[in-house]
């Protein structure tokens, strides 16, 4: 009599269908919080305008899953009022290599909001002076002489002033460095 081999062991089955299979991710309501790459301000950047906020911390899920710190997480500015607050938007979180749409409404957790008085274009000081220069020549034909120039002078200088004030905007600037934080408003699913 041969020996008989023993049957070939039967390959595990999954126990488990597709749809038991949980997606590892962060909840809604989880906080992302960080430091802006670049400052934002009011002339210079647009609604729709993108910038990268490096998470200040690990996040962890509650199923153990963790964005590390300096993550990177797209915002969108919303609005760039000349005044009142910045509004931005959560674009998306850079995870593993890819790039993974988020919803969330930002605010500004840190960092001031600076202005600053800036001209629409020319030179402030270029129009007070070509304003005295016209007005002197102006007040020296019409009045005929030096006091007619120097009527006309001041008078040239001040109608210069009003045009470099008027030429003026405030720029609001949020630095670099500010933090932005953001509830998630949908759970974030890891790729």
């Amino acid at each position: 009599m041969t020996a008989q081999s023993p049957a070939p062991a039967a390959a595990p089955v999954a126990t488990g269908t597709p749809s038991d299979v949980r997606p590892r991710g962060l909840a809604a309501g989880v906080q992302l919080t960080g430091p802006t790459n670049a400052p934002i301000c009011n002339i210079a950047n647009r609604p729709g305008d993108r910038f990268v906020v490096a998470l200040g911390q690990t996040v962890t899920g509650a199923d153990g899953v963790a964005l590390p710190a300096g993550t990177p997480v797209l915002v969108e500015l919303a609005q760039a009022p000349a005044e009142g607050d910045f509004a931005f938007r959560l674009r998306g979180v850079q995870i593993e290599g890819q790039f993974v749409p988020a919803d969330g409404t930002v605010r500004i957790s840190e960092g001031p909001i600076t202005e600053r008085r800036v001209s629409k274009g020319g030179s402030d000081q270029g129009k007070v002076i070509a304003g005295a220069v016209i007005g002197g020549l102006l007040g020296r034909v019409i009045g005929g002489g030096t006091r007619g120039a120097v009527i006309g002078a001041a008078g040239g200088a001040a109608a210069g002033t009003v045009a470099a004030a008027r030429n003026t905007t405030t720029e609001r600037c949020l630095a670099a460095g500010a933090i932005l934080s953001t509830p998630l408003t949908a759970p974030l699913v890891f790729p």
